[in-house]
């Protein structure tokens, strides 16, 4: 509810009291959800490089086995 009414959309409905802390609000939620996708990218590239390292790692290790 909190976070619904820190819309935009509602600037005109909040009272004056709530209007600052109930925009900081949404504006908090929507920043710590896309600071989270980008975590969360970030993980899952950290873990498809380490997979990737090993295929590379063994890679080499054949590549250097047979030259």
């Amino acid at each position: 509810m909190a976070y619904a009414y820190g819309h935009p959309s509602l600037d005109g409905y909040r009272p004056a009291l709530l209007d600052r802390p109930l925009q900081s609000f949404y504006a908090d939620v929507n920043s710590t959800a896309r600071d989270g996708r980008k975590v969360l990218a970030t993980l899952d590239d950290a873990r498809c490089m380490r997979y990737l390292k090993t295929y590379i790692d063994r890679l080499d290790a054949q590549l250097r086995g047979t030259l």
